[in-house]
């Protein structure tokens, strides 16, 4: 991977994945605001880089093989409200690695000062499409537990 397209996906440090992104005039209302379904697109961006700085392309697996990660539950707590302009931290770390799911936090905050306007607690499984919930495939696993 050239320098440019490690920055896109963010760094895994100290087990957890950080992904930075900066807040849009069309993320936000009238008052510059961030809305609050804007919280869950920026976990997904976190989520998504977090696989590809794995070295997981889930495009390939569902194109070749019809299998993928399917998002099964999120809970979010909203604490206070990004504004336009502010940079923003996606932090995503594993809470479970279990046969079929994987548990993920995900904090969204202030890049500056660390300030959390969201938290989330994400269950993802893994889907062969045709058959439905299927096992972690091994090479997942071990790509997880090496962080």
């Amino acid at each position: 991977m050239g320098e440019l397209e490690i920055n896109l996906n963010g760094n895994i440090a100290d087990k957890k994945h950080l992904y930075t992104l900066i807040v849009q005039y069309e993320d936000t209302d009238a008052g510059g605001v961030v809305y609050h379904s804007n919280y869950l697109n920026y976990a997904e961006r976190g989520r998504s880089a977090f696989l590809r700085c794995l070295g997981i392309d889930l495009n390939k697996y569902l194109r070749d093989e019809g299998k993928t990660i399917l998002i099964t539950r999120i809970e979010i707590d909203y604490l206070a409200s990004a504004q336009l302009n502010n940079y923003l931290t996606v932090e995503t770390s594993i809470s479970k690695i279990g046969k079929t799911r994987l548990d993920l936090t995900q904090i969204i905050k202030k890049k500056e000062d660390g300030h959390i306007f969201a938290r989330l607690q994400v269950q993802a499984v893994w889907v062969e499409l045709n058959k439905g919930a299927r096992r972690l495939p091994q090479f997942l696993i071990k790509k997880l537990e090496n962080i």
